[in-house]
């Protein structure tokens, strides 16, 4: 399963632009209180998959915008991407029970071929796009173009961030390569740089491979984010991908939760979770 890639300080960043105070959009999204947000914003937690199209529409985001996606999706991505808890889909749906769901989730036994119409109707696809995420979930490899998910570009991820850090007025090209260039103490990006980057142009178009690693050193310094979320949104889910999994074998520790609703483990989100802690010590 792909899942959808989630940042912490994208969603903080889309948040304030949008105006919005951690309370006011646990309450667009159905929660009692603002803590589980600010558990999301803080790294302590993740928002629930099913959660995620709830929390784009109140910031008034695109869900392939604000949380994207490499590749085309499986059963349990078409559920989360329209919003259902996996009990919640099968109680609106009288031909599939939880534990159908659940197993055709895992990719243990397929659906019956009856109940595909009325559960493509709920997720809001045609059969033939829930036909082609069924055969994903049993590990099949089907031609994409299902739900296609919008490309990151450094441009969307540097305007979020810029917004996040001006929430009060516009800035200009000029006004935020001067405020990073003062905040680092010394020339790192000029105005032209900045408004080439804002508008589409890739980094390795405008810098060469040495003054790119540090000019997104200087980037992630100013907006206290990691450099990487400045490369190749692919290269770095990669590399991301490859350091949890090296961590997941170091601590001896089981990465992926089983079951119908998947995600991470808890024995990996106390090794997180202890790290994290230890951390914040140093600091």
């Amino acid at each position: 399963m792909p899942p959808r890639r989630f940042d912490r300080h994208r969603l903080r960043a889309v948040r304030r632009a949008a105006d919005l105070h951690q309370r006011e959009l646990a309450e667009a999204i159905g929660l009692g209180s603002h803590v589980p947000v600010a558990g999301w914003e803080s790294g302590k937690s993740f928002p629930p998959a099913e959660k995620m199209p709830a929390i784009a529409q109140a910031l008034g985001r695109d869900i392939d915008d604000l949380f994207p996606r490499d590749g085309d999706p499986d059963l349990i991505d078409l559920r989360c991407d329209a919003g259902y808890s996996q009990g919640k889909a099968a109680e609106l749906l009288a031909v599939v029970s939880r534990f159908q769901l659940g197993a055709a989730e895992r990719g243990t036994r397929r659906l019956d071929e009856a109940a595909l119409p009325a559960l493509a109707d709920l997720y809001g696809v045609p059969v033939e796009g829930l036909v082609a995420a069924q055969a994903r979930s049993f590990g099949e490899v089907v031609s994409p173009g299902v739900a296609s998910p919008a490309s990151w570009t450094l441009a969307g991820t540097l305007g979020d961030l810029i917004d996040g850090a001006f929430p009060d007025e516009k800035r200009t090209a000029v006004d935020v390569a001067a405020a990073i260039n003062a905040k680092i103490g010394t020339e790192v990006v000029t105005p032209p740089q900045v408004a080439a980057l804002l508008g589409g142009a890739s980094a390795a178009e405008i810098f060469s491979d040495g003054a790119r690693t540090v000019v997104f050193e200087a980037l992630g310094q100013y907006f206290g984010v990691s450099p990487m979320v400045f490369h190749d949104g692919q290269s770095a889910d990669r590399r991301v991908l490859e350091d949890i999994r090296h961590l997941a074998a170091r601590h001896d520790v089981t990465l992926a939760a089983r079951g119908g609703e998947g995600g991470i483990s808890q024995a990996f989100l106390a090794v997180l979770n202890d790290l994290l802690a230890s951390d914040d010590t140093r600091a």
